[in-house]
């Protein structure tokens, strides 16, 4: 669950797709910190205002999930974990994690639960906060 970016300026970016988008939103708006510590309106807001300026980078490859790097606009994703925030939310048979590192969107991951292999975002109407199933 921490990502480390080998992410490079080179390396190809593309716009993302509609339900990483909403993905994104989401877990943004609804999505809880999993160190348990407050999330203000402002960070929410702050966060929300990055995401028309984000383009997806590099895909995950482990052939099971759609997770992907997010970079802005100049094709950079922050490398460290220095201040890092885990927003979490539940998804039909998957977990999503989003990343911010230096307090910029940095990784959108959606972990299949039991090995099911999910290579698609979920519709946002499908990402809840209720972790209650698990």
């Amino acid at each position: 669950m921490e990502p480390v970016s080998t992410f490079s300026p080179a390396d190809p970016t593309r716009a993302l797709t509609l339900r990483e988008r909403e993905a994104i939103i989401a877990v943004l708006e609804r999505g809880t910190n999993i160190r348990k510590l407050p999330i203000t309106t402002a960070d929410r807001s702050r966060w929300l205002s990055q995401v028309s300026h984000t383009l997806a980078g590099r895909s995950c490859e482990c052939g099971i999930c759609p997770s992907v790097e997010l970079t802005d606009a100049q094709g950079h994703t922050p490398a460290t974990a220095n201040g890092r925030v885990v927003l979490q939310a539940e998804a039909p048979g998957a977990v999503l994690h989003l990343f911010i590192d230096e307090d910029r969107l940095s990784h959108l991951e959606l972990a299949p639960l039991a090995g099911d292999s999910i290579t698609v975002f979920p519709a946002s109407t499908d990402i809840t906060t209720d972790l209650s199933t698990w």
